[in-house]
């Protein structure tokens, strides 16, 4: 009787095996949601290394039926290392602006990098700030403003080892971060960054809107004022 009972029931014992084995293979193939061993390959820091980006801005103000709008062009290079006592290594990058392609860089800052083994901070004009931390994970969460005297700015990885495209060109590994994902009916406050693989910051878009709060007008979601500021990759490399 046993012996008939396994003869019955080993077809469906193998289908079964074959859909479990089957599924554990998809769960692991479904999105890779956690990092690189080599999470600093997503911010590079080889001294000469370098990103131009371009950069659109729109200032909406009270009254003003439209926006101010702004292009321009920003490189970021890092310029050289320096190191404390203690051992840590801070990078220093040098930024530079102009109009448009055709006009000469004009050095308008240095802002530095640091880089921990679980983290790495960047402090631009005096403001440090918890870029990342490590290790990657999408389920990782962090207040960008802990080393700083801001309100707290928690942040989270949206996407991990995900291809995405900035313009016309196409990234196969990029980390998308979220800053910050502050919205309601009277405002909206999001930034989203993203950085490529062995490339660095490819795109930072922030936005920052105060909307109408007249009984009119609340809820419809028209910006009473604002910014929204925009930076997209356009050439990388290394002088």
């Amino acid at each position: 009787m046993k012996n008939s009972l396994q003869t019955i029931f080993r077809p469906f014992l193998r289908h079964i095996t074959i859909l479990a084995v089957a599924s554990v293979i998809l769960f692991a193939c479904d999105g890779d949601d956690t990092g690189p061993s080599d999470p600093y390959g997503y911010y590079p820091t080889a001294v000469g290394h370098y990103i131009v980006y371009q950069v659109d801005q729109e200032v909406y103000s009270t009254g003003q039926t439209q926006p101010a709008v702004s292009k321009w062009q920003e490189k970021d290079e890092i310029d050289r290392i320096a190191s404390d006592s203690a051992g840590i290594v801070t990078y220093i990058v040098a930024r530079s602006t102009r109009s448009s392609s055709s006009d000469y860089w004009q050095k308008v800052k240095e802002y530095t990098i640091q880089k921990y083994p679980d983290k790495l901070l960047t402090n631009i004009d005096n403001l440090p700030f918890l870029s990342l931390t490590f290790p990657i994970d999408s389920r990782t969460t962090w207040n960008g403003n802990s080393y700083n005297s801001l309100d707290k700015q928690q942040c989270f990885y949206e996407s991990v080892n995900k291809p995405a495209q900035v313009n016309d060109q196409s990234f196969a590994d990029v980390l998308t971060v979220v800053e910050r994902f502050d919205t309601s009916i009277i405002n909206r406050y999001v930034t989203v960054k993203q950085y490529g693989r062995g490339v660095g910051l490819i795109s930072d878009d922030q936005t920052a809107f105060e909307f109408c709060q007249n009984d009119e007008c609340i809820g419809s979601k028209k910006i009473e004022s604002g910014s929204h500021k925009s930076r997209k990759i356009l050439e990388f490399g290394s002088r």
